[in-house]
């Protein structure tokens, strides 16, 4: 009798101490997930803040600044790396279809971000590029040109954390950063079917090409990669230009992603080339230069980029129920954080 209580007590101390222990190293994981993300989601956003905060424009008519919200990786020649990838019909969470409301027709834009705010947004199967000039100061020490006008892209690009082949492809925001020389050279239009930011774009280390892809190869033939951080698996934009009702106090218009205009690209709204500054005169103008821009990126814990890499490599099966864009999406968002800044835009006119 005497064993059998030893036995039992023995046994619930143990179970409650692994019960305990369970629970200690979980909160300890997520927290370091939490450190992890939240560092680099405040570089990436302190970055872009920097860069868009010192943007620049002329009325000139050329593009200034562009996003485009991607459904396919056109844009990028090494995305595909693996057999199995982001989705594509899964990673758009801002149609018209998704903002309709309970009598069938599409929402305003108000309605909308209500309904879908921004940190449960997706932003296509590559995110969302965005590109502009900008006289952020040079990060390289070196450069000769340290205020010169530059012209910035961000993206994501699915890639190896190296340039080696057996590299495992990982979610990496990349920021382009082309030298002042190259963009007085190129010129100052990042128009995407006439601007001098295209595929014909010369390759090498800060030119113009990178701004559509920044992997290059250097002199030995080897892939170069600079990155802002790995798994990165969304990153958005919301612009807005600043209006002023009837009391006259302001409040904010979207003009980035639009469900009600349908002058570019393949779908309504999910292309912003903007050709103007932000002038009274020019409030009708769909190609305004954005006042403010909320900016959205969801990054991966440590475990979440296993899971996503095991899950793509096809060593994780998709569960009944579930298709498999669906358990991409479900292993995603729940290993990953959501992180937003809403940056006033402070364009410089020249």
């Amino acid at each position: 009798m005497e064993l059998l209580v030893a036995v039992s007590v023995t046994g619930l101390l143990a179970a409650m101490l692994l019960n305990i222990t369970t629970q200690v190293l979980t909160t300890q994981t997520k927290a370091i997930g939490d450190l992890e993300t939240n560092q680099a989601a405040q570089f990436i956003l302190d970055r872009i803040q920097e860069d868009l905060q010192c943007a620049v424009y002329r009325n000139d008519g050329n593009v200034w600044l562009a996003a485009t919200i991607l459904e396919n990786t056109d844009n990028s020649s090494v995305w595909q790396q693996g057999e199995r990838g982001k989705p594509n019909m899964a990673s758009l969470r801002i149609t018209a279809d998704d903002w309709e409301g309970p009598d069938g027709e599409v929402d305003d834009i108000t309605e909308a971000n209500n309904q879908w705010p921004l940190i449960d947004s997706r932003f296509g199967i590559g995110g969302t590029w965005l590109r502009f000039f900008s006289q952020a100061p040079e990060l390289d020490p070196k450069a000769e040109n340290s205020g010169g006008v530059r012209a910035i892209g961000y993206q994501i690009i699915r890639y190896g954390l190296t340039g080696s082949k057996t590299s495992k492809a990982r979610y990496q925001l990349f920021r382009s950063d082309v030298t002042a020389t190259e963009t007085f050279e190129a010129g100052y239009d990042l128009d995407p079917i006439i601007g001098g930011y295209g595929s014909n774009a010369p390759d090498g280390e800060r030119v113009p090409k990178n701004i559509i892809n920044p992997i290059f190869y250097d002199s030995t033939g080897a892939s170069t990669d600079f990155s802002l951080a790995s798994n990165i698996i969304d990153f958005g934009i919301r612009a807005y230009l600043i209006d002023e009702n009837d009391e006259g106090t302001g409040y904010l218009r979207q003009i980035f992603p639009d469900v009600n205009d349908s002058s570019s690209g393949s779908a309504p709204g999910y292309e912003l080339l903007s050709t103007s500054n932000p002038s009274a005169i020019s409030r009708g103008n769909p190609h305004a230069f954005p006042e403010v821009v909320d900016i959205m990126v969801r990054i991966l814990t440590t475990e979440g980029a296993s899971a996503i890499s095991a899950y793509e490599e096809g060593l994780i099966p998709v569960p009944d129920g579930f298709s498999e864009e669906e358990y991409w999406w479900e292993l995603a968002e729940g290993n990953s954080e959501v992180y937003v800044r809403r940056i006033r835009v402070l364009p410089s006119g020249i």
